[in-house]
């Protein structure tokens, strides 16, 4: 019996997408909906693991899904650190200048526009300690989201069981 696929390479492209939707600056949106970019990560890491498995390897597990999903979150943290980074480094604080605009719509008085500008100007001061800080929180995040997204995954693509034509126990006499 054949060997399964090697999960290295599904979690990294599901790692890779993870990544892209969390490292981006509007697309990173998604993952306020319960975290979905993470998720679908997980999830098409096991879709791809799947696609590579033949009728003659063992069946899918969910253990595989656990693992694959894990491993997703772990390269996503990685890869949407690294892509926050560079886009922190190619076009600025994207979100940070979103948020100057609607407070800007919103008529704010003068004087609170100008607090928030200074402590944003702050902030970008810290955007070293910051890259390490959401760096770790995704260390942390990502592979238990992953988690979750393999286990779906699993509940999507694991093998069919025939339904069997169990008729149930006879009821038990009763006693007068």
């Amino acid at each position: 019996m054949p060997e399964k696929p090697n999960k290295v390479l599904p979690a990294l492209y599901g790692g890779l997408i993870m990544g892209a939707i969390s490292g981006l600056p509007v697309i990173s949106i998604v993952n306020c909906f319960c975290c979905a970019g993470i998720l679908l990560g997980g999830f098409l890491s096991v879709m791809f693991y799947k696609n590579e498995m033949t009728a003659a390897m063992p069946p899918l597990t969910s253990s595989d899904c656990l693992q694959l999903g894990a491993l997703a979150g772990l390269f996503g943290a990685v890869f949407g650190t690294i892509l926050h980074i560079l886009m922190l480094l190619a076009m600025g604080d994207v979100s940070g200048g979103i948020v100057l605009n609607i407070l800007r719509n919103l008529n704010l008085p003068p004087d609170v526009l100008d607090q928030v500008e200074e402590k944003m100007g702050e902030s970008a001061n810290l955007a070293g300690f910051s890259a390490v800080m959401s760096f770790i929180w995704s260390l942390v995040i990502d592979p238990l989201f992953g988690l979750l997204g393999g286990l779906i995954g699993f509940n999507v693509y694991k093998p069919k069981t025939p339904m069997m034509n169990v008729q149930p126990p006879p009821a038990p006499p009763i006693q007068p």
